[in-house]
């Protein structure tokens, strides 16, 4: 499950890039971070909802409080998935194979940061 949604994130993160770059002219920049951002609360929702719907928070406070945690979560996987694919990519490899060892390499780590950090009981 945790991988089906991760999966859906990132169709969300490529239609959100395509669509305000292609028609309405946004910037690459500025697309990819309202892209990412779009596939995270996407992400947390669909997490929520199917991968850890066992782990119910009730009352706003308790939603924000575990979607900042979700937010501290993903920034620090983020940053080690651009210092493996700048890693990488140093070393000669091209950006695609690259980013796709990252994401690999971050899978595990994002989904235990996800299962005792953000979701635990």
């Amino acid at each position: 499950m945790f991988n089906a949604v991760g999966l859906g994130g990132f169709v969300v993160q490529l239609g959100a890039i395509g669509l305000l770059t292609r028609y309405f002219g946004w910037p690459a920049f500025t697309a990819t971070a309202v892209g990412l951002e779009l596939a995270a609360l996407q992400n947390f929702l669909a997490h929520s909802r199917w991968t850890w719907a066992d782990r119910r928070v009730t009352g706003w406070r308790a939603w924000v409080r575990r979607y900042a945690r979700y937010q501290a979560a993903k920034t620090t996987a983020l940053l080690a998935n651009l210092a493996i694919t700048s890693l990488l990519t140093h070393a000669g490899a091209p950006p695609e194979i690259a980013n796709t060892a990252a994401v690999l390499a971050c899978a595990i780590p994002n989904y235990l940061f996800s299962e005792r950090l953000v979701f635990g009981s």
